[in-house]
């Protein structure tokens, strides 16, 4: 979070760190976060309020390498947070590149954030005694809003599906990190499959299911290139753009085997994988084909969740 000058240089030298990075906002009008007046006094605030925090959250960091970070529920009047950057892209490559431990503290009627961070050896970059603090701006329905740093849910109507972080630069800029939420397996086995017992009968349950989704998207695929057939240029880019989506799919989805692979829900995880990315292309399709920008019915229902 704090001293991401370490990676990125100098002119990075206070920062706040947590998940996907994108570009640096560039209106004040879009500005994620906010800076307190000199002296300003913490609006009261419990850690009853942050709930939404907890849990466990994995993006994109440095260099589009995953990120991960987990908030566990209070214990006294501080939540424990920690955060881990790995490097390199590639499951085969990864190793930590820093952590950082996370204390989320009431104190004085208000909350404050402080932490610290550690090498890949667990060696401080810190003084001993050391840490970095933050105080609280502002305090919203799903949202904290520390000095320089901005911790909210990503869709405050939606609490637990996404988190957003922002920090604001010495420099005067900002840069936004974004997180969706990690899912355990007993998560992953929803309504679909929720009468599979075994290892076997849920492998088996989700194969069909991630078949029934390939199949529905092949059919809004092909509804796509017929309704365009008229404009063959067209149809050979969508087929050219599905012909990407499943490599994609078949390198994301090993790379999820790969990372479950010590785990006997490997398959289970590298099939919820493939469901939801094709899922999400059937959407896609949905909307840039098979719709119309007025009220016009659209040529096929809206698709929904496979796993429903």
């Amino acid at each position: 979070m704090f001293a991401i000058g370490r990676i990125f240089g100098a002119d990075l030298a206070v920062v706040w760190l947590s998940g996907a990075l994108t570009n640096p906002l560039a209106a004040e009008n879009r500005a994620e976060t906010r800076m307190g007046e000199k002296g300003f006094e913490s609006p009261p605030a419990t850690l009853a309020q942050v709930d939404w925090l907890v849990g466990q959250w994995t993006g994109e960091g440095i260099q589009g390498a995953p990120a991960m970070e987990s908030w566990l529920p209070p214990t006294g009047g501080t939540m424990v947070g920690t955060f881990v950057q790995t490097t390199g892209s590639n499951p085969a490559d990864q190793a930590i590149m820093f952590t950082e431990h996370m204390y989320l503290m009431q104190e004085n009627g208000t909350l404050v954030l402080r932490l610290k961070h550690f090498n890949a050896d667990l060696t401080g970059w810190e003084e001993r005694d050391g840490m970095l603090s933050s105080r609280l701006v502002a305090i919203e329905p799903c949202a904290l809003y520390f000095n320089a740093l901005t911790l909210r849910c990503a869709d405050k109507e939606k609490p637990g599906e996404g988190l957003v972080a922002a920090v604001r630069m010495e420099s005067g800029g900002e840069l936004v990190f974004r997180f969706d939420t990690q899912r355990t397996a007993s998560e992953v086995v929803n309504t679909a499959c929720a009468d599979a017992i075994s290892t076997v009968e849920i492998n088996q349950c989700y194969d069909r299911v991630r078949a029934r989704a390939d199949q529905r998207r092949l059919k809004y695929a092909a509804q796509a290139k017929e309704f365009n057939k008229e404009r063959p240029v067209l149809v050979s880019k969508i087929q050219s753009s599905e012909e990407a989506f499943e490599a994609y799919r078949e390198a994301e989805c090993e790379a999820v085997y790969e990372d479950w692979k010590e785990g006997t829900i490997r398959g289970l995880m590298s099939l919820a994988c493939n469901i939801d990315l094709t899922d999400k292309r059937t959407k896609v399709i949905w909307k840039n084909w098979l719709t119309y920008i007025d009220s016009t019915p659209p040529l096929l229902p809206e698709p929904q969740s496979s796993l429903r």
